[in-house]
Formats: structure tokens, sequence, C-alpha cells
């Protein structure tokens, strides 16, 4: 770990399917998620002047496409983590909302990363599956510097192992507070 780096790493809700009871990230809030996102990563940005800063995150749709979207508009370099193939990923995590074109952005930022910092880890799909990843994320973010967690999260329970709450539980002790963003509060 370099101790003069810094790793963003990112968890967050996907936007919520037509279907979803209840709602904790309804698709108009994508615009005013995006904003507040861009306010924490910009708030480390600044602190740093961009320099040895790197983002970390899955490619749900939602929270953590716009994370690399933001990170990306501020010359941040991200590190995608999938737990499973690309092509089944977007099956189970980025379609399943009429609103917001996730799959070409998916695609888009997918390929438009450099293939050592992507990383499909080929698992079976499974709640241990998601599990695994955010281990893999954790992982690599602490490899390369001081980690802190910025979570797009409704900050309720009843997150399956391997989702946001679970996440944001597990980090919060050891990068120190969270950056949360409660969807619920957003405008």
């Amino acid at each position: 770990m370099n101790p003069e780096a810094l790793s963003l790493v990112f968890t967050g809700h996907m936007t919520d399917a037509a279907d979803r009871e209840p709602h904790r990230f309804p698709p108009e809030l994508e615009d005013a998620a995006r904003r507040a996102i861009a306010q924490r990563v910009g708030h480390y940005s600044r602190l740093r002047d961009g320099a040895g800063i790197r983002g970390f995150a899955s490619l749900a749709r939602g929270g953590d496409i716009l994370f690399h979207e933001v990170c990306r508009s501020l010359g941040i370099d991200t590190v995608i983590v999938l737990p499973f193939s690309p092509h089944r990923f977007v099956g189970t995590s980025v379609e399943g909302s009429s609103t917001g074109d996730w799959v070409r952005r998916f695609e888009k930022l997918w390929h438009e990363t450099d293939p050592q910092l992507r990383y499909d880890l080929g698992l079976a799909p499974s709640d241990d599956a998601f599990a695994i990843c955010n281990d893999r994320l954790l992982a690599l973010a602490q490899q390369y510097g001081k980690v802190r967690l910025i979570a797009l999260w409704d900050g309720t329970g009843g997150d399956r192992r391997g989702g946001t709450g679970e996440f944001v539980e597990r980090v919060a002790g050891l990068a120190g507070p969270p950056d949360i963003i409660r969807p619920q509060d957003l405008v």
C-alpha cells in the first residue's frame, strides 16, 4: 500500500426496477444521485489535487455506473470488479430498468477500462458471489492506498449477503465513517 494514495471505494443501490417495493433508489433520482456522488468524489480530488486517487466499484446500474462516470469525468482511474462474466452480470445487475440506458453505459465503461484494471471473477451467480466480489474490491483498494467509502444507501437493513448494507457495515470498521448518500434525502 502506498500511504500517500487514496482508494475511493463505492457501493450503492441499483435504480429500482418498476416492480420494486419498497422503493430504495427511484430512477427519477439519477441526476440528483450523480450530483451527490460528484460532490463527494470532487471533495477528495480537490484535497489531493487529483493525484494518487483511484476509484473501486462493481458496475451495476445506478450508483456503481454513476460513480465510474463521475470519477472518469474528473480524470480519476477506476477499477471494476464483477463477480461473474459481463454477459451474466448484465442480466442480473444492469438490465431491469426502463430508463437510464444502463446496458450501453455498462458496455462503454467495461470496454474503455484498461484490462489490467477490470476483473471478472468467473463465479456462479449467487449472493456469495457478490460478497466475494466485495471482498476482492476491498482487497484491491487496500493494496492501492488508504480506503474511504462512499455509499448510496438508504440505511435500512435487509440487504442480502454481499449487498450494500452489509458492505457498508464491514468497510466502516476498516476505513472510518463512510460518506453516506441517502436516496430519500436527494431532491
